[in-house]
């Protein structure tokens, strides 16, 4: 016989078990119903105006088992959607039907629309009202805005694009120190009738603002006067937000700071007494990075082994920004110790005075050379002609000292090498780049006239450019070079051309290509082209696999020219401090097999 209590216990379990179940129920068509979509179709539209229609719609939050009356309902508002959906892309005459359908498991909505002749831009009269330091002949913050804006007559009225160029107006006088702007009047008149809208804008900039006091924190370390010298300004200059990013810039850059803010003082502007221009006070706030640093790095390739990197900088030899640094590379097949005093020169962002020594030892299959060097160059920021902006160029006057031993042949050579070249990169991205390229290119000789063993003249180029194509990147390397000279013997082993390598003609050991001589010894040569092209692609996140072919080779002269190539796979780990890769190359002229491990940015 069972208890009351027992009783109890049975039914409140029942109980139990029947609210799960209730509540298993309600989940399960919950959960349906979030899976469930309306299904919206918008026939009669261009992608542009249907994608601009679905934008404005606001009735996709509606729920799924809305009965057909609250549908009904939300018709009005549907028609008004569209209706100024198409007027934002300047269909006023713009037709259209549309009908909600309750269904399981979710109701669905259909548009009908006929566009119609979009209305167009009439006339178009846009003015900026001058003001003197305009007149005066400075470059007008205005003009390019004016010239490119997508407001033309004839085009489409597209509301956007008006609202557009009104914002773009009143940022740049913002951006230029035009803090006083207004429009006296800006007005979009749509006549229907004409089916045309016509622009009139009057913009007054007002008065341009200017640079006033700059005031710089004092620092122990760097002089007022030396730190004034990366302004790409002055006291009195038009004010210009962009002339403070670029101080801003360059001040980073300097590698002198670890905090730098330039503070425009917008609520702090002053009238000068003399021109009652009013001026913008600016306040450079920055904070020294420590005098010393010491820098470990390791690396390994499989052209010259693991690599040992140590360095060493004093940034601040004296207050006027004077630096010295060193470093030494050592590795089983290279030994590299440098030193230099670098000098920075008027502009510091830009230009500076290098004097510096060092030795280059290296001993391959091929050859082994010491080389000791002093010099002096000067690097500075150009503007390269054809090829653009903000080009690294550096001017060098070398003398170097050789002895090297190539084919148990001993020499030694006395070189005074001078020369220029020019460097370039861009990326949107500086690790993983998937757009960008990167050029070098140098001219440099020597002459028996000025403490030299001979004399010669060597142009040299290399590139590379990266794509995003498909799933993937295409990477493509050149590298090409001549020399004047009457032979190849007459040149130093450092100044000849090797090929093979991580770097060069994969599949092939490191600098063991190049012109051979009678007993068929490589000896390098005084021509140099090679290529590679590569396609990696995503295997798994942070990893990529990749294949490529390579080719090229040095030799003595144009008629004598005998290609080497190569062919392989690899996996790149695109590790947080860039990619590291890893591949298998077959030489594809003879039997051999190479693996290559190398690290590093792609540009």
């Amino acid at each position: 016989m069972m208890s009351k209590a027992q009783i109890s216990i049975r039914i409140s379990r029942a109980q139990l078990l029947t609210l799960l179940s209730i509540a298993l129920l309600a989940a399960a068509q919950t959960s349906q119903a979030q899976l469930a979509a309306p299904a919206i179709v918008i026939t009669g539209a261009d992608p542009i105006l249907e994608g601009n229609i679905r934008a404005h719609l606001g009735v996709e939050s509606e729920r799924c088992n809305s009965p057909q009356r609250r549908l009904d309902r939300l018709l009005p508002q549907v028609i008004r959607d569209v209706e100024r959906a198409a007027q934002a892309l300047g269909y006023y005459s713009l037709q259209q039907s549309g009908a909600f359908n309750a269904g399981e498991p979710c109701w669905s909505l259909r548009i009908e629309v006929t566009p119609g002749a979009p209305v167009q831009f009439g006339t178009i009269n846009i003015n900026v009202t001058p003001d003197e330091t305009r007149i005066l002949g400075q470059a007008d913050p205005f003009a390019e805005l004016l010239r490119d804006t997508p407001i033309t007559e004839g085009g489409q009225l597209i509301h956007s694009e008006y609202e557009s160029l009104k914002a773009s107006l009143s940022a740049i006088a913002v951006e230029n120190g035009y803090f006083a702007a207004r429009f006296n009047r800006s007005e979009l008149a749509v006549d229907l009738q004409r089916n045309v809208a016509d622009v009139t804008i009057d913009f007054d900039p007002g008065e341009r603002y200017r640079f006033g006091a700059i005031r710089i924190s004092p620092l122990e370390e760097l002089s007022d006067r030396f730190i004034s010298r990366f302004l790409p300004f002055e006291e009195g200059s038009p004010y210009s937000t962009e002339m403070l990013i670029a101080l801003r810039q360059s001040l980073n850059d300097s590698q002198y700071f670890s905090q730098v803010a330039v503070t425009p003082q917008l609520t702090a502007t002053q009238t000068a007494s003399a021109t009652a221009v009013r001026e913008v006070p600016v306040d450079i706030e920055l904070t020294a990075r420590p005098r010393r640093s010491w820098t470990v790095g390791m690396g390994v390739t499989t052209d010259i082994g693991p690599r040992l990197t140590l360095a060493y900088e004093d940034r601040y030899i004296n207050r006027r920004g004077h630096r010295l640094s060193g470093d030494v590379g050592i590795s089983p097949l290279r030994q590299e110790p440098n030193l230099s005093y670098v000098i920075p020169l008027s502009d510091p962002a830009t230009e500076s005075l290098s004097i510096s020594t060092g030795y280059i030892g290296e001993q391959t299959d091929t050859f082994d050379t010491d080389t000791y060097k002093v010099g002096v160059s000067y690097r500075s920021t150009v503007d390269a002609w054809i090829l653009g902006d903000d080009w690294l160029q550096n001017i060098f006057v070398n003398f170097q000292r050789e002895n090297s031993k190539l084919n148990d042949i001993r020499e030694q050579s006395n070189l005074t090498i001078s020369g220029i070249n020019w460097a370039k990169t861009q990326a949107d991205d500086p690790i993983f780049p998937t757009r960008g390229w990167r050029l070098f290119t140098q001219v440099s000789g020597a002459s028996n006239a000025f403490l030299s063993d001979m004399s010669f003249l060597q142009l040299y180029g290399s590139g590379k450019v990266v794509q995003a194509i498909g799933p993937g990147r295409v990477l493509l390397r050149m590298e090409a070079a001549t020399t004047i000279v009457d032979g190849v013997e007459e040149l130093p082993v450092s100044i000849r051309f090797f090929t093979g390598g991580d770097q060069s003609v994969r599949g092939y050991q490191y600098r063991s290509l190049g012109a051979l001589n009678e007993l068929g010894e490589v000896i390098g040569g005084k021509h140099l082209l090679t290529g590679s092209a590569e396609y990696d692609f995503d295997v798994r996140p942070g990893w990529k696999g990749a294949v490529f072919v390579d080719a090229g080779n040095s030799f003595a002269d144009f008629a004598d020219f005998e290609l080497y190539r190569s062919a392989g796979l690899g996996i790149r780990w695109m590790s947080p401090i860039g990619p590291i890769r890893a591949d298998v190359a077959k030489g594809l002229d003879d039997d051999s097999f190479r693996l290559h491990i190398t690290m590093g940015p792609d540009l």
